[in-house]
């Protein structure tokens, strides 16, 4: 397997998704970041998890370094742990 490069047209990106429990969002960003590092030869990502006290959820916040915008593939790995925090609570 051959992990990517970025070119010199890279360009800064900015990824955002809101979760009901922060273990949920640490899952979740923990998927991501392995991604990113099966993918990149040297994957540049920064995540970010914070509470936004208006809606009582968690904001996972990614600003990452690619040549084209990885939104498709964030929101599959997103979307792939969509019942965690339902089958956590259940437990």
């Amino acid at each position: 397997m051959t992990l990517k490069k970025h070119t010199d047209n890279a360009r800064a990106f900015t990824f955002r998704h809101e979760f009901e429990t922060v273990d949920h969002a640490n899952v979740t960003s923990t998927a991501i970041l392995g991604y990113m590092v099966g993918t990149y030869e040297q994957p540049t990502i920064d995540i970010t998890i914070s509470k936004n006290e208006a809606n009582n959820a968690y904001t996972m916040l990614i600003d990452y370094v690619s040549d084209s915008n990885l939104s498709e593939p964030f929101n599959r790995v997103c979307d792939s742990f969509e019942g965690y925090s339902k089958g956590c609570s259940e437990a």
